[in-house]
């Protein structure tokens, strides 16, 4: 169970994970725009409450250091660990993620805006709620291998500087979907 603070761009991403073998169900905002950590966390627990999970699924929250104050984010975070959920959170947005299928990251880029200009740039376009998967698949080791160099230890909540926790996650999958 993946719960995401972006409506599409995450969802998208995620799908590609989908298999007969494992299953991906990605809590996404919805049309009230509730993107908000703390949102994102209720989403999640409404969804643990709903449904009889077993030991073996795993509830992730993906969320985006640049809009959030470091109180309200590390709030969440202490919150999702006393919850025994995973944290995949990204500084500053989930398009340094996407990015790092490419390349390492530019000194130049520092925002979400920066990073998704980058992407279209990389791509010749970018739209965050009409991915090609195509293009990301066959480079998610790079992606997870720049990131990890980003942040080698990843004991935080959530990578003190650019960088992104996503690989955790994407791994997890990987090794899922391998097995």
């Amino acid at each position: 169970m993946v719960a995401t603070e972006g409506k599409e761009t995450e969802k998208q991403y995620f799908g590609m994970f989908h298999s007969t073998r494992i299953k991906v169900e990605v809590l996404a905002t919805g049309d009230d725009s509730k993107s908000a950590p703390q949102y994102v966390l209720e989403r999640l627990n409404t969804f643990k409450e709903q449904y009889n999970l077993n030991e073996d699924d795993m509830l992730w929250l993906v969320l985006d250091v640049d809009r959030w104050g470091a109180k309200n984010l590390s709030m969440v975070c202490r919150q999702a660990k006393q919850k025994d959920y995973y944290l995949a959170v990204s500084n500053p947005c989930f398009e340094i993620w996407l990015c790092l299928h490419f390349e390492d990251l530019n000194p130049e880029d520092k925002t979400c805006q920066n990073f998704k200009s980058r992407l279209r740039t990389l791509l010749g376009s970018y739209n965050s709620s009409n991915l090609d998967l195509s293009l990301y698949e066959p480079n998610i080791a790079d992606a997870t291998n720049r990131a990890k160099l980003l942040h080698p230890k990843s004991q935080h909540n959530w990578p003190p500087t650019l960088g992104t926790h996503v690989y955790k996650l994407v791994e997890i999958l990987l090794q899922s979907l391998n097995n």
